[in-house]
This record gives structure tokens, C-alpha cells and sequence, in this order.
């Protein structure tokens, strides 16, 4: 699983300073993680205002979003909402944190690539129940063109 820029300027990937230590954190936990920036190919930017930092949160997940990842996703966005709304707060204000989680599933085989985006919008607590629904569906939620730079789901072939 990739974290994903919160936008790219000029190959540069710009991410909120709150997330610096978030995939340490997340990696202590159990979440095989990383940055989908390279570090020479990352900054961060300050910002406040916590209802804002949360708002959204982009993932990118190489292979099939499998019982374990979906669990892994559900702890990323914990994290990250507890990052952006401070150390101290408390389990419930993280839990009805409002975010908007975005994946990028990114699915390869032999003659091609294929990107495929799912969008989730709820209370941090719900996030989980909400990516396994939208996934046994077989009918997730695409990501309206032009909502992101990083996440745009579209069929690429290799």
C-alpha cells in the first residue's frame, strides 16, 4: 500500500506535514506501507485546521484489495485522522472524524494495466464496513474525472 500525494507539482510530491512520521507509525502496526513519493521526490507543507487535513485521505494498493489490506487501509486512515486532529485527541473524536478515503486499486497482469478507483466518504469508524460492502458489491464507487491528479481511475495498457 502507497500513501499518495496530496497533489504533485512538477514530479514533486507535496504532503501535509502531519503525515512525516504517519508510515513509521503505521509500519509499527503492522501495515505494509510506504510513501508513493520517493524522498528526494516528496515535500511537506504546513496547514491548519484539522476538519480540513482529514477531509481526504488517498491510498494506492498494487494487487487486489484483499481482507488484510482493506484492514490495513481502516488503520492507515485512523492514523491519519489522529495525525491531522493531534495527539491528544481521544479514541471516540477520531473515530467520528469525517474522511473521504480514496484507492487507487492498481491490478497487473502480462498484456496490461489497469487502475481502478474506489471513493468512501464516512465517519473514521465506519471506513472499514463501508470498503468491504462497496468491494463484495463488485460495484465500487468510481472516482469522478478530475477529482485528483494521483488517483484517476483509467485502464492503462503496459
Amino acid at each position: 500500500m502507497f500513501l499518495l500525494p496530496d497533489k504533485a507539482i512538477d514530479g514533486v510530491g507535496i504532503y501535509r506535514d502531519d503525515v512525516a512520521g504517519l508510515v513509521k507509525t503505521l509500519r509499527h502496526h503492522g501495515v505494509d506501507i510506504d510513501f508513493a513519493s520517493a524522498r528526494e521526490d516528496r515535500r511537506y507543507l504546513s496547514e491548519y485546521g484539522a476538519a480540513e487535513v482529514v477531509a481526504v485521505i488517498g491510498l494506492a494498493v498494487a494487487g487486489s484489495l484483499t481482507s488484510d489490506l482493506i484492514k490495513g487501509v481502516a488503520v492507515a486512515v485512523w492514523h491519519r485522522a489522529r495525525s491531522a486532529l493531534g495527539p491528544r485527541s481521544t479514541q471516540e473524536e477520531v473515530d467520528s472524524a469525517h474522511v473521504t478515503v480514496r484507492i487507487a486499486e492498481i491490478v497487473r497482469n502480462d498484456r496490461e494495466t489497469v487502475v481502478r478507483g474506489l471513493e468512501v466518504t464516512s465517519r473514521v469508524a465506519d471506513i472499514e464496513s463501508l470498503i468491504r460492502n462497496a468491494i463484495s458489491e463488485r460495484q465500487p464507487t468510481q472516482l469522478p474525472p478530475g477529482t485528483s491528479d494521483v488517483t484517476e481511475p483509467e485502464d492503462a495498457p503496459e
